[in-house]
């Protein structure tokens, strides 16, 4: 496992965390940083992409939810949620990344922390957001 995959599950952990806890997300990254202990790579990813995502987090949910077609947004699960603010701020901010390893990434976790349908529901929501984001439609 890459030392980036393993950053983005602490960061998964951290964006649960934060919502579940009411804390800031810098905090749940350190105390996620604290009991895992990633490489300094894997840490500093963490935190440089939680700077990203902290101040974006509602307008994330927004263009999520734009997305839902036939789906309440209430219906979407933290997990799902979290997974897919982290690979919309990847879309969006890690030029570094083709849209294909992002997603694949953000499947990968969803089958790791909630299984074989998450994975399918964050690929198709990805697919789409994917697209648009690629195309410059930014909700």
């Amino acid at each position: 496992m890459t030392r980036r995959r393993k950053a983005r599950e602490l960061l998964v952990q951290a964006l649960y965390a934060q919502q579940m806890s009411q804390i800031p997300l810098s905090q749940a990254i350190e105390d996620q940083i604290e009991r895992r202990r990633p490489s300094g790579e894997g840490a500093n990813f963490a935190r440089e992409r939680g700077a990203s995502l902290e101040p974006k987090l509602a307008q994330y949910d927004e263009r999520i939810d734009s997305i839902l077609v036939g789906w309440a947004p209430e219906r979407v699960g933290l997990v799902e949620r979290c997974i897919l603010r982290l690979a919309l701020d990847e879309l969006r901010e890690g030029a570094d990344l083709s849209a294909a390893a992002i997603m694949d990434e953000a499947i990968e976790l969803a089958r790791t922390f909630s299984g074989d349908d998450a994975a399918r529901f964050v690929n198709g929501v990805l697919d789409k957001l994917a697209a648009q984001e690629r195309a410059g439609e930014r909700g």
